[in-house]
């Protein structure tokens, strides 16, 4: 994947999410959820906000570390805010420029931190994917509330999924095996 269809890719994920927020009330947003084991579509969403601002801040020091995010619990409370940051985090992704070596910083228990060599795409295509992983929990929660809302076809759906999609003639799993 060339870079600028990348950034675009994460801009698009980033966008669909900010358009969801604006259809969602704060309460729903908020709301703790049983088929997200209690989490809140907040959360979920602060959580790869933050994954972003981590890799985006990256690159001034060369380390990303994802286990040093903020946690700003005020980003799973407040819509709002939420789709200002994500606003602001496409962007930011729009204006990447080309690759360069990173570190990726990141711990497993106690001890010293496990430093690995990666790149700026490297992570970008780390966040996307994780990005579209958390929209699909998301998406459950948003299709359990009361008033589900309304969702693009392809919210928390991975590309390569769609591809396959749109390519391929669905055959009925049960008649396969016969």
């Amino acid at each position: 994947m060339h870079h600028s269809s990348l950034q675009k890719a994460s801009a698009d994920a980033l966008g669909q999410l900010v358009s969801v927020l604006g259809n969602l009330r704060a309460e729903d947003f908020r709301t703790p959820l049983p088929v997200l084991s209690g989490g809140t579509i907040g959360r979920h969403v602060r959580h790869l906000v933050e994954f972003y601002q981590c890799l985006l801040g990256g690159l001034v020091s060369g380390t990303v570390d994802y286990d040093a995010r903020a946690r700003n619990l005020v980003l799973e409370e407040e819509p709002a805010l939420a789709a200002a940051v994500l606003e602001h985090l496409v962007r930011r992704t729009g204006e990447i420029g080309p690759d360069q070596p990173l570190t990726l910083c990141t711990r497993y228990g106690p001890g010293e931190p496990v430093l690995i060599p990666t790149t700026l795409y490297r992570e970008l295509v780390y966040n996307l994917e994780h990005c579209i992983h958390h929209q699909a929990t998301i998406r459950i929660g948003l299709r359990a509330l009361p008033q589900p809302a309304s969702l693009p076809d392809s919210f928390g759906v991975a590309p390569s999924t769609l591809q396959y999609q749109s390519t391929h003639v669905h055959r009925d799993v049960s008649a396969a095996g016969q």
